[in-house]
């Protein structure tokens, strides 16, 4: 029975107006909803039941009687609408939470999924997911975090970050979305199918060592190198793999909860590499100011301004 008819068979049930074979189809409709509904995931408990009459009666029942107001009428309508998935009022309620997990600059979190999934969040970075994460294993990302993914055939684990999606079974892997303009995927372990959200076709599947830089406009290109320089922030070091000074400010910002100002923006688009492993910033900044030239001055402990060194 399609659910406009038994909105109108019910209607008029409620209204005392059904024929006898009317009444007697809802009736048997009514009893065979509540063998189904044994069976759902989501049971509809007495109290549930009386809070969502008042806005059944309100949506579907317009006329008022004595037989309307029967609990009985009620309850089948109830029992129908959650069985046709239409319960829109109760499943409102039921909308699974929505967990979001930070770090602030500075600090970094691992984090034990549901399903023994491990997160491990970088700097100023967020995870979202919700509670019912080990039946749906997806998330959305913003910043970056290193994965270790519990291996299920039968459920899927995805990562949304900007403009693409990770999609997993069980392996292990990087995903830099700090900037809006690109996102980079890495693989230390198993393999992993990157998709454009703008663009389906874009496609890639990653193995160890390889990996897909997508760009707003959806360029991408693949690339391989060592994974583990890519996540060995996770290990307290910081990579620089030809980074703008400008990019090196914000990992450096993000990293040690400062600011970080340029004197002006004409040197900032200079590159650089380096790996600093539990360096305090100051001579991490030395080591800058000495391969670029640079001038650091400290406005406060928490405030710097760089600026090119001046000739003399």
């Amino acid at each position: 029975m399609k659910k406009e008819q038994f909105i109108e068979l019910a209607e008029k049930y409620a209204n005392g107006t059904a024929t006898e074979e009317e009444m007697n189809t809802v009736e048997s409709f009514y009893t065979a909803v509540q063998e189904k509904q044994k069976n759902l995931p989501i049971q509809l408990g007495e109290n549930k039941k009386n809070k969502i009459y008042d806005s059944i009666a309100a949506t579907i029942f317009k006329k008022k009687s004595s037989y309307f107001n029967s609990k009985r009428v009620l309850t089948m309508a109830a029992s129908f609408l959650l069985v046709m998935g239409i319960g829109y009022a109760y499943l409102q309620t039921q909308s699974p939470t929505i967990i979001t997990v930070t770090s602030a600059k500075g600090e970094r979190k691992e984090i034990q999924l549901a399903d023994s999934s491990k997160v491990f969040l970088n700097a100023n970075s967020s995870i979202s997911y919700a509670d019912n994460f080990k039946e749906n294993r997806h998330l959305s990302l913003n910043g970056e975090a290193f994965f270790s993914v519990t291996k299920n055939p039968n459920k899927p684990f995805t990562v949304a970050a900007n403009n693409l999606t990770t999609r997993v079974l069980g392996t292990s892997f990087n995903i830099k979305s700090t900037s809006k303009e690109k996102t980079i995927v890495s693989v230390n372990t198993g393999k992993v199918l990157v998709t454009s959200l703008s663009n389906p076709n874009a496609r890639f599947y990653l193995i160890k060592n390889q990996q897909v830089t997508m760009t707003e406009n959806t360029h991408a290109q693949l690339t391989y190198h060592n994974s583990e320089d890519l996540m060995a922030w996770t290990k307290n070091i910081i990579f620089l793999d030809n980074e703008t000074l400008a990019n090196t400010a914000t990992i450096l910002e993000n990293w040690y909860d400062v600011k970080i100002d340029f004197e002006n923006q004409s040197f900032t688009s200079e590159t650089l590499s380096g790996k600093f492993k539990e360096e305090q910033l100051p001579h991490i900044l030395s080591s800058i100011a000495l391969l670029k030239n640079l001038e650091i001055e400290y406005l406060t402990p928490k405030h710097i301004l760089i600026r090119k060194k001046k000739s003399h």
